[in-house]
């Protein structure tokens, strides 16, 4: 990848932690790791309920308690860390930066999905995502976690992925569908107004495919808004799986929010 970097900003602190999606876990982003330069640490945490996170089956969480969970690690870092998120992996990653700004030099989200941006503003695509995530939840209790892990998989990718995936893929992200449920609850309960987001002040890149769901796309768009500074970028013909389905093109556009600040440190 045609990258420049300046080898005096080897000096400081890169660590970039990246947090993934949900149903996935933090071994999304192996992928991403030759992808990026040598000076920079990349750690790709679980978030609760993946790996060894520990959370309570069938449990209520918020993205408080997601945040909560990172804060040790991120606070340990001299200088702060650069966040880079996908989808619910988004949201957490702007819940840090609400509560901890100090510690984040940069975000750099691929549709982070704060659906309450939604609630007032869009109340159609509001109460459209409400329904297809309590749908799951339905089908989560009704038909099991293969049922739910379907409908999970055709929104966000496109119907029939499911049918397409490898049987250890399914059951890896069937094992995960209890979790899953309790995430979009969270997003569902998320008390953080939209005014919120202007006291943000780091550098904010936000990346969306074309082809994702319009709710995700609208969250992007309305987080522009209201971010001072904030960029954000469409990746045509990519979908809500863009940074796993095409991590080398999704990883091109996040570099240049990462590098930019270590430049500015140096």
């Amino acid at each position: 990848m045609p990258m420049t970097f300046d080898a005096s900003s080897r000096a400081t602190p890169n660590v970039l932690v990246a947090l993934h999606s949900s149903g996935a876990g933090g071994r999304q982003w192996q992928g991403w790791r030759g992808l990026l330069p040598a000076a920079v640490e990349l750690r790709t945490p679980d978030l609760l309920g993946y790996g060894l996170a520990g959370w309570g089956d069938g449990a209520a969480v918020t993205l408080d308690d997601e945040a909560q969970a990172l804060h040790a690690e991120i606070a340990a870092v001299p200088g702060g860390v650069h966040l880079l998120g996908h989808s619910y992996g988004g949201s957490v990653a702007l819940q840090v930066a609400l509560r901890w700004p100090q510690h984040v030099r940069s975000l750099t989200l691929y549709e982070p999905v704060r659906f309450a941006l939604l609630r007032e503003a869009e109340p159609a695509l509001w109460s459209g995502i409400v329904a297809v995530g309590r749908e799951i939840g339905t089908l989560l209790r009704e038909r099991g976690p293969e049922g739910a892990a379907e409908r999970f998989v055709d929104y966000w990718s496109r119907a029939g992925a499911w049918q397409g995936l490898a049987p250890q893929r399914r059951q890896a992200v069937a094992t995960r569908m209890a979790k899953v449920c309790a995430e979009f609850e969270a997003l569902f309960g998320d008390p953080v107004p939209e005014a919120a987001y202007q006291a943000l002040r780091m550098p904010l890149r936000l990346l969306a495919g074309t082809r994702s769901p319009r709710p995700a796309q609208r969250v992007a768009e309305r987080l522009v808004q209201r971010v001072p500074g904030s960029v954000l970028v469409r990746l045509d013909g990519l979908g809500h799986l863009g940074p796993i389905e095409d991590a080398a093109r999704v990883a091109a556009q996040c570099l240049p929010a990462l590098l930019r600040p270590l430049a500015l440190a140096a």
